[in-house]
């Protein structure tokens, strides 16, 4: 069986950027799917024993194992092709949150053709730090409610993403300022876009 490679436009950006916000945007624009690996992970029982091994990670600030993640995620997204919400021949693939390492992205260089990475971030994280605050109170998410996972998850974020990140031609790689008015950020994310995906 041929493995299926999906046009892909990778999102990160640490937390409290708004990754899960942009890409469920993009994944509003007919021909694009959303897929986010933060509610894959949350999707899961907590019962399971997946389930636990993943949550376990969450709450601590870390990362869930790579064998893990890229399980979870091919196993999810054949299930979309299968049931037809997702044509790899037809659409585009918004991807939230893997991959994650280095380890990730050499595994995963099979299965995507990466047109865009958009890189989103703020000069300013303690702006990030009040919006996963915000964020904690609105959807009871526990890890976003201590200051010192917050300080650890930026910390196990940029240390895996600057390593990752080296893996992908520069050129692939668009920076957006998530501090900016959100029609600002959105004008510059299409721009990138439009770049990238036309023709």
């Amino acid at each position: 069986m041929q493995r299926l490679v999906y046009k892909t436009v990778l999102i990160f950006g640490p937390p409290g950027a708004g990754k899960g916000t942009w890409g469920q945007i993009l994944g509003r624009i007919p021909g694009f799917l959303h897929f986010a690996s933060g509610d894959m992970f949350r999707s899961l029982s907590p019962d399971s024993d997946r389930g636990k091994a993943a949550l376990e990670s969450i709450r601590k600030g870390e990362l869930v194992s790579d064998e893990q993640a890229l399980s979870m995620w091919r196993e999810q997204l054949n299930n979309l092709v299968t049931i037809g919400k997702f044509n790899p021949e037809k659409h585009v693939l918004v991807l939230d949150g893997l991959p994650r390492t280095p380890a990730q992205a050499v595994e995963v260089e099979s299965d995507l053709d990466i047109r865009l990475i958009l890189f989103l971030d703020s000069p300013d994280r303690d702006l990030l730090v009040q919006r996963l605050y915000g964020r904690a109170l609105v959807e009871h998410r526990v890890d976003d409610a201590n200051e010192d996972i917050i300080r650890r998850r930026f910390q196990v974020y940029d240390d895996q993403t600057n390593q990752t990140l080296e893996h992908y031609p520069k050129d692939l790689i668009q920076q957006v300022d998530v501090s900016q008015l959100p029609q600002k950020i959105l004008l510059d994310i299409c721009q990138h876009l439009d770049e990238r995906l036309s023709g």
